[in-house]
């Protein structure tokens, strides 16, 4: 009896001490990310030279990938709006724009430097479209616009070889009475562009230009 109870006192320790190993096998270190300087110059092409004036860049390497996040925003009282949608050139009030992106980087043994090889850039912005600049946000037409671009590069870190692919919903309106309508709605691939670099926030991509902006009129009284 002796015997079998320090046979099966040994099976058990055996056990047990490779159900520890195999723990540790399993759980992997996590790796440390160090950060980089934004203007470095082996970040091709270098983030601060490439983006908006104004956007706030940070940049961690981990291994040979370096990630740079880059954020920009600001908001307005009132702008001037869409000038030919309907009978008089419309204003844009209480209005805000963000936009986020992101850059991935890999290291090139040939040169030293970082490449970028995909880039997500994420936009958002909100404003109230009105017939006069002093008006009251709930009497204009509510825009919410939304979009993902996202960028993979057919040679690293050259600009002219990007595919960009537009991704989402972008552009939704709500009259002042509640009503809600889409303007555009769907992807977009454009090949060697800027496009993902979003500046129109009033573009149109799909449908009939005039009977969408139509609508906006209507909404408004217009």
């Amino acid at each position: 009896m002796k015997a079998l109870h320090r046979t099966l006192r040994r099976t058990t320790l055996a056990a047990a001490a490779a159900l520890s190993l195999t723990g540790l096998v399993l759980v992997a270190p996590a790796r440390a990310s160090t950060a980089v300087d934004p203007s470095d110059a082996r970040l091709v092409p270098n983030p601060l030279e490439s983006s908006d004036e104004g956007t706030a860049w940070t940049c961690r390497s981990t291994g040979p990938q370096i990630t740079c996040t880059g954020s920009l925003g600001f908001s307005w009282d009132a702008v001037g709006g869409p000038e030919d949608w309907c009978a008089v050139p419309l204003w844009s009030v209480d209005g805000s724009f963000t936009r986020e992106q992101t850059r991935h980087y890999a290291y090139d043994a040939a040169t030293g430097n970082y490449r970028e090889y995909e880039r997500l850039v994420h936009l958002d912005s909100s404003e109230h479209l009105a017939a006069a600049p002093d008006a009251q946000p709930e009497d204009g037409v509510f825009a919410r616009l939304t979009m993902t671009w996202i960028s993979t590069f057919g040679t690293p870190g050259d600009l002219d070889s990007r595919v960009t692919r537009k991704q989402g919903i972008d552009t939704f309106f709500q009259g002042p009475d509640g009503g809600a309508f889409i303007l555009d709605v769907g992807q977009k691939k454009t090949i060697g562009s800027d496009d993902y670099d979003f500046r129109g926030r009033w573009d149109i991509a799909l449908g009939d230009e005039s009977t969408e902006f139509a609508k906006v009129c209507a909404a408004l009284g217009l």
